[in-house]
């Protein structure tokens, strides 16, 4: 008995040790910002605090360079747009679209009129950083690539990237009705990227992504018995931030920041472990896709199904004919060649009845999701080059086919 006793102390007295020492490692290798919050290996910990001073840092920054090197600039309508006529491997027009052409060997923004040529399709490409190609140059970006395709199959077109980097599924729906419609495509593609679920719910971005570059706030739905109504538009001016994070809990559009009221409260008893706080972030993170709020009848999933259907609806109306493009996470990608059915799949099986729907994942192999294929966690260039393929095919079968609406080229 009392080697058994003595076994048991050793181990106990060994597992605290080891607790005591990964306590402090966790202590020593994370972060603690301005405003108190600690961060390690980018997992934000438990107590989280508002990032008041952070956010001022980032607006007094972006008021210094906005007109001549921030890559997005505030928009009253949209939250924010990139910058127009930046020159370089990403390159924008007047208007902020990313489009390039090349002049006398050089690069240099492209332009389009409000009215499409009566020879040339003209199809907008609609999204978040996915969609705009984040990470890639120009050329290699899908939308491009997709020009490129269609062209060689013998259908004269131009393409036209709307996507934004950080957007929601609402600010892609709201940048079609405010610049996308003026310009009369004949098709809208909508690049569906299911984190976006989660960007519906956020008014202000820096509470949904603490280290992110954009400190501006978005419009954002909700769902009212009439509809979809609309919120933060147009959206606070970046210089009234900092004050409304000083005070947010009375700010009248703080009961509708999904992000300050599940994130931000008041520390729980162990959170003062940092390695307690850390597994348990790691746990919650590793759930959270798998949870109910996106699923059927659940408040995310109704609210993307519902700017969807609008998006659609509006696009129709202007006789443009509407895809949804699945643009597949790699944890989706793994979910889909191990046959699990996808958090959302609720979502994809309402665009596959209703639209016209590309499924990415069934272009993709497993070694697709590997660090290789991928660039700042999105889509490298052969990704890109296989959705401009998935997207040129669809895009073959629907002008082939009558069902197909094009009313600009009937005869």
């Amino acid at each position: 008995m009392k080697r058994v006793v003595q076994n048991a102390l050793i181990v106990c007295i060994t597992v605290l040790l080891t607790l005591m020492l990964l306590e402090a490692i966790v202590r020593l290798a994370g972060e603690t910002d301005a405003d108190g919050q600690f961060t390690f290996m980018e997992y934000t910990l438990e107590p989280y605090r508002l990032p008041v001073n952070e956010l001022r840092a980032n607006i007094e920054k972006y008021l210094e360079r906005r007109k001549d090197r921030a890559n997005v600039v505030y928009d009253e309508m949209l939250g924010w747009v990139h910058r127009p006529n930046m020159l370089g491997s990403f390159t924008t027009n007047s208007k902020g679209l990313r489009a390039f052409r090349y002049s006398r060997g050089l690069r240099a923004p492209r332009e389009y009129s409000t009215q499409p040529s009566p020879t040339t399709l003209r199809i907008a490409l609609f999204g978040d950083s996915f969609t705009l190609g984040h990470g890639l140059v120009d050329d290699e970006a899908w939308g491009h690539q997709l020009e490129i395709a269609l062209n060689q199959a013998g259908i004269r077109a131009e393409v036209m990237n709307f996507g934004v980097n950080g957007y929601g599924m609402d600010q892609a729906f709201l940048r079609w009705q405010h610049e996308g419609r003026q310009y009369s495509p004949d098709m809208v593609i909508f690049g569906f990227q299911p984190e976006n679920l989660n960007r519906n719910v956020n008014l202000f971005r820096k509470l949904y992504y603490s280290r992110s570059g954009i400190p501006f706030s978005k419009p954002r739905f909700i769902l009212t018995d009439q509809g979809l109504e609309l919120l933060n538009q147009p959206a606070l001016p970046p210089e009234e931030l900092p004050a409304v994070f000083e005070s947010f809990a009375n700010h009248p559009l703080a009961p509708y920041e999904h992000y300050y009221q599940s994130r931000h409260v008041a520390g729980r008893w162990w959170t003062s472990s940092r390695l307690a706080a850390f597994i348990y972030e790691v746990l919650k993170q590793q759930n959270e896709e798998m949870r109910e709020d996106w699923g059927p009848g659940s408040a995310r999933g109704r609210l993307g199904q519902a700017i969807v259907d609008a998006f659609a609806a509006d696009a129709m109306a202007h006789e443009a004919a509407f895809f949804v493009l699945h643009l597949p996470r790699r944890s989706d990608l793994r979910h889909y060649h191990d046959g699990q059915p996808q958090p959302y799949q609720s979502l994809l099986d309402h665009f596959e009845d209703s639209y016209r729907y590309i499924a990415l994942e069934e272009h993709l192999n497993l070694s697709h999701a590997d660090d290789i294929y991928h660039s700042n966690s999105h889509y490298g260039p052969e990704i890109n080059l296989i959705a401009a393929q998935a997207v040129a095919a669809e895009a073959l079968v629907c002008i082939e086919s009558p069902a197909c609406d094009l009313p600009r080229f009937k005869d």
